[in-house]
């Protein structure tokens, strides 16, 4: 698409667009501005912004009601479980949504995953009655972060006026360019088999590496519950051999499962099954339970990585395993 001249945007089905705000009275005409437009037609609003801008856009918004909030600090840790979280709120219904998926501060190893996001929420709501802006930092996010949200989103808002970005992919294209290869697991890290009678000693063996990086509580608990879920469905739905591997790595614990079969689908654990549907859960559950996730399949097999972010007294990463990074650059 090449056209960046004014335009209006789609009246009807799906609207994602992206404003690049300058500071934060620009933050909140923004928000206000699309909120009092969703309520003078009649539609639901949900705000989602992380948790140090809630204060502020609940006082902006004083006097409107139909108002709903998320903290995507919370609930949009990993950027895959945005959509089950807050996007599916409203059924039947035309929702206007406003979000900062992405902000200055979150950790630079979440960047290509809401680069992904974006991508995804094309592909569910496609054709849908949904209206959603996505709000950038433009003066603080790095220049490849902006590179990649005017590649995921067809209209950019500026001044009251939606524009066609000239440089906007499809969906399938980005997601595409997302799943280029994990780096390769380092040396040091365990490596077990999965198999059926041997789950509880599996389970053991990842708990001890996560307690002596310093995971503790629920999210030594989240740990177990989604290594068991991808063992036990490598087990079921894949041929042997299939192994799990477990490791250190700048401020994170990552496990990851390789098995058999390769699992093609790009929003595998981003959408919610039908209601009656009795498969399709297990990796909802997994994308719910981590702070991030990577799947990757090629050769025959397919590899999902889990990452969990390690408190800031865990003991220092090992040298040379670095899995961060800034936003991808498509």
């Amino acid at each position: 698409m090449t056209d960046d001249g004014p335009s209006a945007s789609p009246p009807d089905g799906l609207r994602h667009d992206a404003l690049l705000y300058a500071d934060d009275r620009d933050y909140l005409d923004a928000i206000r501005a699309f909120a009092a437009e969703g309520r003078a037609a009649g539609e639901p609003v949900l705000v989602a912004v992380p948790t140090h801008r809630l204060a502020s856009v609940r006082a902006a918004l004083t006097g409107l009601d139909g108002i709903e909030f998320a903290d995507l600090a919370v609930l949009g840790r990993n950027p895959a479980a945005i959509i089950p979280g807050t996007l599916h709120r409203f059924p039947g219904r035309r929702t206007r949504i406003i979000g900062e998926w992405l902000w200055p501060d979150r950790r630079p190893a979440a960047f290509r995953h809401c680069v992904g996001h974006e991508a995804a929420l094309d592909l569910v709501f496609a054709g849908q009655q949904l209206a959603t802006r996505c709000l950038f930092d433009r003066t603080r996010l790095p220049a490849d972060a902006l590179a990649d949200i005017r590649r995921t989103h067809r209209w950019l808002v500026a001044g009251g006026v939606a524009r066609l970005s000239p440089d906007h992919l499809s969906p399938h294209d980005v997601l595409t360019r997302l799943a280029a290869p994990l780096p390769a697991p380092p040396p040091y890290a365990v490596t077990r088999p999965v198999e059926s009678a041997d789950l509880g000693a599996l389970r053991a063996a990842v708990a001890a590496v996560a307690t002596a990086a310093g995971l503790t509580g629920e999210r030594l608990d989240d740990l177990r519950i989604a290594v068991t879920e991808l063992a036990s469905n490598a087990l079921t739905h894949a041929a042997p051999p299939a192994v799990v591997r477990c490791w250190v790595a700048a401020g994170e614990l990552l496990c990851e499962v390789t098995s058999r079969g390769e699992l093609r689908d790009p929003l595998a654990g981003r959408v919610p099954p039908p209601a009656d549907s009795v498969r399709g859960r297990g990796l909802l559950l997994v994308q719910q339970l981590c702070d991030l996730v990577d799947i990757r399949a090629a050769d025959g097999t397919t590899t999902v990585r889990l990452h969990l972010e390690l408190p800031p007294a865990a003991p220092a990463s090992a040298p040379g395993a670095a899995q961060g990074g800034c936003a991808l650059a498509l």
